[in-house]
């Protein structure tokens, strides 16, 4: 059973509920369907009280109990873009994570991203950079569950050197929402700057998120990308200089009966 804690928004107490287990079937880049692994995340919708961020507006979550070694960040909106800015705050003057993210639909593709929190003082800062006509519903929430990198012990990773370096990744429609993991574990207590991009057609960019870690290996990106099209790619960009690698995870996450493609990688 998971340890109820509690967490604060601008000074109102929230309950923490103790969360549901989830397994998500991972297609193999071979297109064989892999066995299922423990996920990460969790539906908090059903489980966690949210809150509703409305336009050019912060809100606060105070994430520093000691059993706490991460959170589940979600956003949603009602079909509208979501344009925010997440950031963990250790020290007033010292941000460890932080990530810009845009979606052109929060309901088709809301964002779910587990964000690790090593140090003893820890706060979850959600901003909405939008105008008031374009609010969203965000929940932070401990769900007790483990580290990202288990989910994908079994996985390779492909090693994104600097200097701009592309990988990209197209799935087919058997493929409902893939799982990115970004670090520098094995590489040193490195710097991140990268970009995340989902786009379908020749070009249209469906979902951006731009990630900065001030050491990849205590605090690796982790979010999964929900595919509703046909076909869809999603393309990492190092835009660090090239004395900064790092490794990347591109796995699907939730997959349906359809007609099994494999996954097609390229990159420069």
């Amino acid at each position: 059973m998971l340890t109820a804690v509690a967490t604060f928004v601008q000074g109102y107490q929230l309950p923490q509920f103790a969360a549901t287990s989830r397994v998500s079937s991972r297609a193999a880049v071979s297109a064989q369907v892999a066995a299922p692994a423990a996920s990460p995340l969790t539906d908090v919708w059903s489980t966690s009280p949210s809150v509703r961020v409305q336009g050019m507006t912060l809100k606060t979550w105070d994430v520093s109990a000691p059993s706490t070694d991460r959170v589940q960040v979600s956003l949603k909106s009602e079909g509208r873009p979501i344009e925010s800015q997440i950031e963990l705050w250790t020290t007033p003057s010292y941000v460890p994570t932080k990530m810009r993210v845009y979606t052109m639909d929060g309901k088709d593709r809301p964002v779910n991203a587990v964000i690790e929190t090593p140090k003893e003082t820890n706060t979850v800062a959600v901003y909405n950079n939008a105008e008031i006509d374009f609010p969203f519903d965000a929940a932070v929430v401990d769900t007790g569950l483990g580290k990202a990198m288990e989910a994908l012990s079994g996985e390779t990773p492909e090693l994104v050197q600097g200097a701009g370096a592309i990988r990209s990744y197209t799935f087919g429609p058997e493929v409902d929402s893939v799982q990115v993991l970004l670090k520098t574990a094995g590489l040193g207590e490195r710097n991140m700057k990268a970009m995340v991009e989902v786009t379908e057609g020749p070009n249209q960019v469906k979902q951006i998120i731009e990630v900065y870690a001030s050491s990849g290996y205590k605090n690796p990106f982790y979010m999964t990308l929900a595919l509703p099209a046909t076909f869809s790619t999603v393309r990492i960009i190092n835009e660090n200089t090239v004395e900064f690698p790092f490794d990347a995870y591109v796995v699907p996450y939730e997959t349906n009966d359809g007609p099994k493609d494999a996954v097609v990688m390229g990159g420069m």
